[in-house]
């Protein structure tokens, strides 16, 4: 019998979490799955620790390849997918168990819908709750609003039909240009192009935060950031909403690589990113860089601001949350109302390109 769904997991170095994430996806109260490992050319006992637990679970399937990045990783999983569902699981988190359950009847309930995805908690190397986490509920045609707002932020959350996903693909472009980071959001946008979203309204990952985690590179996400909304520009060049939308996030991004580059006492690079953010949008630059100064704070995934004890439940592991369990109190930042004009033209597009 074909597995219901395939689960791709990348990974390089990870001996220190790859079993304990694999034991989450072994746990799935849905049984019928695949998961397939695909180690990126790692150096320590990686493969070996999954060999091992291979070796006691048939589903879990080894691959191993030379050091590619995470893209050429998912890509190969993805190729030898049997699921009729692809989900995407990083070595490093961890799921509830009931989240292909959830995940796979959201998509059914939802023909042609192209992507389900589901809401995550933030959490530290020993699983335990960071901050308040984020609950946004945006479904249908999406691609306006997640140009300007990553509201998934993290890639461990999506459930994907398998060709759909295998036709998408992974760009390895980002890893290749040394701007690895928004593989998966690239992945999100170029599907929503033409497919619409679906929610799980439940907390159903644990994003592990740690010293080595992707968010700490800020100058690379930067980068990966203006390099993914380039690669999207070029499929609609002449789609003046999108174009407007990225401009913004253009030149927002171009102020926090200034900023980024001032702390650093680079200069010259920091020069560059200004001009760069003036030429791109010089009537924005002022308000961003005010922003900047106010909130000393990066701008990606929306991150939520860590709360007190009495607002947040930090220090619980996530095991002990229900899936739709609040853990405190959580609003974006963005505005209500552009985000409404955004879900606007998001219905308007919607009618063109018939994804609804």
């Amino acid at each position: 019998m074909n597995p219901v769904v395939t689960v791709v997991v990348p990974a390089y170095n990870a001996r220190e979490t790859i079993a304990h994430t694999l034991a989450s996806i072994q746990a799935q109260d849905l049984r019928e799955i695949e998961i397939r490992v695909v180690d990126d050319g790692s150096h320590d006992d990686t493969r070996e620790i999954v060999a091992g637990l291979a070796g006691a679970d048939p589903r879990i399937v080894l691959i191993t390849q030379p050091n590619g990045g995470v893209a050429r990783a998912r890509n190969t999983g993805l190729a030898e997918a049997n699921g009729r569902f692809s989900a995407f699981c990083d070595a490093d988190d961890i799921w509830h168990p009931e989240k292909l359950t959830r995940q796979v009847a959201s998509l059914e309930a939802a023909p042609g819908a192209g992507l389900s995805y589901a809401w995550h908690r933030r959490i530290d190397p020993e699983d335990r709750l960071l901050a308040a986490s984020a609950t946004p509920r945006i479904e249908g045609s999406v691609l306006h609003r997640h140009l300007e707002w990553n509201f998934i932020s993290n890639g461990s959350t999506v459930l994907v039909p398998t060709p759909l996903a295998r036709e998408t693909g992974f760009e390895p472009a980002l890893h290749e240009a040394g701007n690895q980071g928004c593989e998966d959001y690239l992945f999100q946008l170029l599907i929503a192009r033409n497919h619409r979203f679906v929610c799980v309204p439940a907390f159903l990952v644990g994003y592990r935060i740690g010293n080595s985690s992707m968010s700490h590179g800020v100058d690379r996400m930067i980068r990966s950031h203006l390099q993914t909304f380039a690669i999207i520009e070029a499929y609609d060049p002449n789609d003046g909403s999108i174009k407007r939308i990225i401009a913004r996030r253009r030149t927002k991004l171009l102020v926090e690589l200034f900023r980024n580059r001032i702390r650093r006492r680079d200069l010259s690079a920091a020069t560059g990113a200004l001009i760069g953010a003036l030429r791109n949008g010089p009537l924005r630059v002022p308000g961003f860089i005010l922003d900047e100064v106010k909130t000393g704070m990066s701008r990606y995934s929306d991150i939520p601001v860590r709360k007190s004890s009495s607002e947040a439940q930090t220090g619980r592991h996530f095991a002990e949350f229900g899936a739709e369990e609040s853990d405190g109190a959580w609003a974006t930042k963005r505005s209500a109302r552009y985000l409404a004009a955004l879900g606007e033209l998001d219905a308007r597009r919607a009618t063109v390109v018939g994804s609804v």
